[in-house]
């Protein structure tokens, strides 16, 4: 006589992979009701190549700003599986998801100020990202704006690796402080500097706790709905040296409304 386990059966990782896929997909699904009331949204797709990693990457992303204030954004993010250098849509396999909420509160027509609060999942980690960014309308064509952000990361503890100085806690936080000038001309073509500082309270980059990222983007605006865009980034290569690398990104975003 065979008798039934008494321990419930775990899910499998491949479950609970599939779960969160299907919690996406459902959000996704809420977004076209919402856009009835949205004063923007859209979808955008990115592809990412890094210099000296050689790895590829890919992200899509989709949003919605309501009329009300409060927008919504949704990142889907895919890379290649393993360490296979040079390989792109190939063996591609998820690279976790990430949720925002935001509300932008216009003081006047110059200045608009945008709380956020996102929540990214990967394999390893989950990430809760509280910001305040604050942007100034310089004219027509220029404006500027800064961004606060803290980031509180929860390691799976089964990956904390104290051989590995960026993955030695289970807790980590990071004090990020961005910079943006962004500058559409009169024609199709606007441009978009970025500069990105982190201050950690775990080894980053050049055995420090401190970093930094630069990125420039260049968008072409082919009629109402289609962007084009390219970008050009300076990054680091890894946690223990001064090394920096080029990361290229190239993507198209449609806009709905």
């Amino acid at each position: 006589m065979r008798f039934a386990s008494t321990h419930p059966k775990q899910p499998s990782n491949k479950n609970k992979k599939m779960k969160k896929s299907l919690a996406l997909i459902s959000l996704t699904a809420l977004f076209p009701s919402a856009w009835a009331h949205a004063d923007s949204a859209y979808i955008n797709y990115r592809h990412q190549y890094a210099e000296s990693t050689r790895m590829h990457a890919d992200r899509v992303k989709f949003g919605s700003r309501l009329d009300s204030g409060w927008g919504f954004e949704g990142e889907l993010k895919y890379k290649t599986a393993g360490d296979r250098q040079d390989v792109a849509f190939d063996n591609t396999v998820g690279n976790g998801h990430e949720l925002t909420v935001s509300y932008q509160y216009r003081l006047d027509d110059k200045w608009l100020l945008t709380p956020s609060f996102a929540l990214e999942s990967i394999e390893k980690s989950t990430a809760y990202k509280m910001g305040l960014k604050l942007g100034y309308k310089v004219n027509d064509q220029l404006s500027v704006s800064g961004r606060y952000r803290y980031d509180s990361i929860k390691l799976d503890r089964d990956k904390v690796n104290h051989e590995m100085p960026d993955n030695q806690m289970d807790d980590q936080s990071i004090n990020r402080y961005d910079v943006w000038v962004n500058y559409a001309s009169k024609g199709p073509w606007a441009y978009e500097y970025q500069f990105t500082y982190f201050d950690a309270d775990y080894i980053r980059y050049d055995n420090g706790k401190t970093d930094y990222e630069q990125n420039a983007a260049f968008k072409y605006k082919w009629d109402k709905h289609w962007v084009p865009f390219f970008e050009v980034g300076d990054i680091k290569v890894d946690s223990e040296d001064d090394k920096r690398q080029l990361r290229l990104r190239v993507g198209v975003q449609y806009n709905f409304l």
